[in-house]
């Protein structure tokens, strides 16, 4: 369905070059589909692979090819080292909560070091259970990392983690001088003065109508009950929500209206995840009427705009939605989620602090949101982004100094 390298051709005029390079450097995105086309009517397999089993991952992607004007070419993560080094001076990966235990990245490592290319990694997190806990890497993972950090184009750093958290977990493994500064999505609206936009929806409604959840996954049993509240909430009969999910492919495709072939364990999780005093053909039915998943982030943000409120425990779910200038709210369940919110100044609450009943009233007051600390906050965040893209020769979209300068 997709070609194996896209080229993107964005239109836009860089901004003036610094005198240090004659030219902008190709940039090689290791992320395979830059779009994924008219997809409705595409095979699931292939929207799968083409999200990065995760729907979540557009967000960055999405964010990243807007932020950089360098000519860029989009590339797998398994193109061979050298092909990277027949079209691209310099190698920029959009990255996730890589960090864990839960990655394997040997083979990558090896075709990086192999490539002999600077490489510029953005949007790195560490995963752990908590602040309190140090990550565990596999030795794929941790060459990978070392890999990323041995291959800077100067002196300056050249990765860009979600927060203090991922860059002392780095440092303790060696890899130091990263630069604490959170997602790119954070940079996917434009304009600044986002804040006082989000600030003004929100504080017309004297209580959120319509809410949109950011769906959790089904094994997350401690949660289990946080999910069900959002869920009815989210079934208003005046002011109907939707319930996005994210990952993983099980519910992405009950999103699809795909049932068949579901392991039976899987989808009896979802079910009790989400409605379990319907009977198993109503949840077929509910699940049609209801659950949602997004395939570019255009679509994605254009929906969140239609509902008052976006809640649940799934990040970027929930920063889309204030991208879009509407309210959002994140329950953090670890240490990614929470990292990311501080980071990026996204309302959020631990589900272990969701302990009294979840209603419209309660979550109004619940929520408290500064536009002032927030539009200062990201203003501040894009300076730093700025800077780092700067110092890796990568030549930033004009917006970003808008935003940073705060007009």
């Amino acid at each position: 369905m997709f070609d194996d390298t896209t080229v993107l051709d964005r239109g836009v005029d860089p901004v003036p070059a610094p005198k240090r390079i004659a030219k902008p450097l190709r940039v090689a995105i290791l992320w395979k589909y830059p779009s994924l086309g008219l997809y409705s009517n595409s095979a699931f397999d292939d929207l799968y692979n083409g999200i990065g089993h995760n729907n979540g991952n557009l967000a960055f992607v999405y964010a990243i090819a807007s932020q950089i004007t360098n000519p860029v070419q989009f590339f797998s993560w398994s193109t061979t080292a050298e092909t990277l080094k027949a079209n691209a001076d310099i190698i920029v990966i959009p990255c996730a909560n890589q960090l864990g235990k839960h990655t394997d990245y040997g083979d990558m490592a090896k075709n990086l070091e192999k490539s002999g290319l600077p490489i510029v990694a953005i949007g790195l997190g560490a995963q752990a259970d908590s602040y309190e806990h140090d990550i565990e890497l596999k030795e794929g993972t941790l060459r990978w990392a070392q890999a990323i950090g041995g291959a800077r184009a100067g002196s300056a750093s050249n990765i860009y983690t979600r927060g203090a958290f991922t860059s002392a977990q780095l440092d303790k493994l060696g890899i130091t001088g990263s630069i604490p500064g959170g997602c790119p999505s954070h940079f996917i609206n434009q304009s600044p003065g986002l804040g006082h936009k989000i600030h003004a929806n929100w504080s017309k409604l004297p209580l959120p109508r319509s809410i949109s959840v950011a769906a959790g996954h089904q094994a997350w049993m401690k949660s289990r009950e946080i999910e069900h509240q959002l869920v009815s909430l989210m079934m208003d009969p005046i002011a109907p929500g939707q319930y996005v999910v994210q990952s993983m492919g099980e519910m992405i495709k009950v999103s699809r209206g795909i049932f068949e072939g579901i392991d039976e364990h899987a989808l009896k999780g979802i079910h009790n995840h989400t409605v379990p005093h319907y009977s198993f053909e109503e949840f077929k039915a509910w699940c049609r009427n209801y659950v949602r998943s997004f395939y570019d982030i255009p679509a994605w943000m254009d929906s969140l705009r239609n509902h008052d409120l976006t809640i649940g425990a799934r990040y970027h779910g929930v920063a889309l939605a204030l991208q879009a200038e509407r309210m959002g709210i994140t329950v953090t369940i670890d240490s990614r989620t929470r990292e990311l919110c501080e980071n990026t100044g996204v309302p959020h609450v631990a589900d272990s602090d969701l302990t009294a009943p979840i209603t419209r009233f309660n979550l109004k007051k619940l929520i408290k949101f500064d536009p002032v600390a927030y539009d200062r906050h990201r203003a501040e965040s894009a300076g730093r982004y700025l800077e780092f893209l700067n110092a890796n020769m990568l030549e930033p979209a004009p917006f970003l100094a808008r935003i940073a300068d705060g007009k």
